[in-house]
């Protein structure tokens, strides 16, 4: 009896983390991204399967397009002004899912919100996982990787304001950090 339960966890936990990228968003709650829905979900990688151009009519009636989707990474092109990225983080026991959703305001200025998940989609508290200090009138894109686990924030700040004169302040250069996961946490490297 205890080589059947011990062999059912095994069985359980490799099946739990061979989840991937394909199987997990069609479970996607409609809450993460309300312009998209659960057929959209289910869509895409079909389209893909078929060398289409997958994209799919949103809520608002807008185009919506998958531009990428691996094992472990998706790229959605959500509207014009808007993308949606997933990456499954590998851990001991199971993957988390680390989604960065962005806004673009023009060519170079875009905010992201970062939101990490469990694999059934539980929203976890990001700052365990990632230690960010928020700087005032500051823009961070978030540039999640297809091919590693690193993240990359591209930290701006478009809205730099003189109080010497009323004429805005020249905006600093944007500046890019990359963060590592470890299977526990993000660090700085």
């Amino acid at each position: 009896m205890k080589k059947l339960f011990t062999l059912l966890s095994i069985l359980l936990s490799v099946t739990a983390s061979a989840q991937s990228m394909r199987e997990v968003l069609p479970s996607m709650p409609d809450t993460i991204c309300r312009l998209l829905t659960r057929n959209n979900m289910l869509d895409f990688p079909d389209y893909l399967d078929t060398q289409m151009k997958a994209e799919v009519r949103n809520r608002l009636s807008g185009n919506s397009e998958m531009k990428t989707l691996t094992d472990d990474y998706t790229l959605i092109q959500v509207s014009e002004s808007s993308t949606l990225q997933f990456k499954l983080l590998p851990t001991s026991k199971s993957k988390l899912i680390l989604a960065a959703y962005t806004y673009f305001l023009n060519d170079s200025i875009a905010d992201s919100q970062l939101s990490i998940y469990d694999i059934s989609w539980k929203q976890l508290p990001t700052e365990k996982y990632l230690k960010l200090v928020p700087q005032p009138n500051t823009t961070v894109q978030a540039i999640l990787s297809s091919s590693t686990t690193d993240l990359q924030l591209r930290t701006a700040k478009p809205f730099q304001i003189s109080l010497v004169s009323d004429q805005p302040a020249p905006a600093a250069a944007p500046t890019t950090a990359t963060w590592h996961w470890n299977g526990k946490v993000f660090k700085n490297k």
